[in-house]
């Protein structure tokens, strides 16, 4: 027996889309998940020297407790900007500012 689709009908993932473009949420979302990617990108030991993060127009702003860390850190900006983006496979974030 043949299935029809009805035409209001669509999978979840394009309806969430939709939803988060409609009520203008997706910049928000997108922030939360580059936040989140940092953290499970840089490991525990990295993300407890992280006192404070956030994302401003493009830009991760990191703040380190550790001086030691964050010259490591800033010698692999370009490596960490790719890994995030590569990691949420989309180009979230244009630079890291650390200090």
């Amino acid at each position: 027996m043949a299935q029809f689709k009805r035409s209001n009908e669509q999978n979840m993932g394009d309806a969430l889309s939709q939803w988060l473009d409609r009520y203008r949420l997706r910049q928000g979302t997108d922030n939360s998940r580059v936040l989140q990617a940092w953290d499970e990108i840089m490991g525990p030991s990295v993300a407890r020297q992280t006192s404070r993060k956030k994302v401003e127009n493009g830009t991760l702003v990191i703040q380190l407790d550790s001086a030691v860390v964050r010259k490591e850190l800033l010698m692999m900006k370009g490596k960490i900007i790719s890994s995030i983006n590569e990691h949420l496979g989309q180009d979230a974030i244009k630079d890291v500012q650390i200090f």
